[in-house]
């Protein structure tokens, strides 16, 4: 069974952590990528580039000492008109981000990786449109801001910023830092 089996998550995101537990993985360890994702560079297709990400920052923790272990990396990226919407720290972006994505659709690019014990990769895209009502400047709180820090469209949709949420077509979990159907399609493979 997958269950009994150990998990090596390539990320440092409660998110993703708290979206594993949903699956009912319970042995799971927590391993910092070695991808230096400021300057990975993005090429269109950009479905294939989030892919590649993920395949990167999974290998990175892969070593002789995992080898019996799943691996499992994702990435998500917000991109609204061309534009991307990196995590930042900055909550004049922040507020910058939510006031471009006001009123308007965006897009969530989710990459998955999963790697077997016999290091096989297995990835997965997907593609979440997200529809926000407009977004009045006093809506934009301090908690807002401070909520939208380090995530993808400087926003959580699981805490603050479902209040901007008018619609959501795609993969709800996908938005959060992983797409859970996919996740669960790829550990029922018996290759995994």
């Amino acid at each position: 069974m997958i269950e009994s089996r150990k998990i090596i998550l390539a990320s440092q995101s409660h998110r993703r952590i708290e979206l594993l537990n949903l699956l009912g993985l319970k042995n799971i360890e927590i391993k910092n990528h070695k991808v230096d994702e400021e300057n990975f560079k993005w090429e269109k297709p950009y479905s294939k580039s989030i892919l590649d990400l993920s395949e990167l920052k999974a290998r990175s923790v892969q070593n002789k000492k995992n080898k019996n272990s799943i691996i499992i990396a994702g990435d998500t990226v917000v991109i609204r008109a061309g534009k991307f919407f990196n995590k930042t720290n900055s909550t004049s972006e922040i507020k910058s981000y939510l006031k471009t994505l006001s009123g308007r659709k965006h897009f969530v690019y989710g990459g998955l990786c999963v790697l077997s014990p016999s290091g096989k990769s297995f990835r997965k895209f997907s593609k979440t449109e997200v529809y926000f009502n407009k977004i009045n400047d006093h809506e934009i709180t301090k908690q807002v801001l401070e909520d939208g820090i380090g995530k993808a469209g400087g926003y959580a949709l699981q805490n603050y910023g479902s209040r901007f949420v008018k619609k959501i077509r795609g993969c709800y979990t996908n938005v959060i830092g992983i797409s859970i159907p996919e996740l669960y399609k790829i550990l029922k493979n018996p290759e995994v």
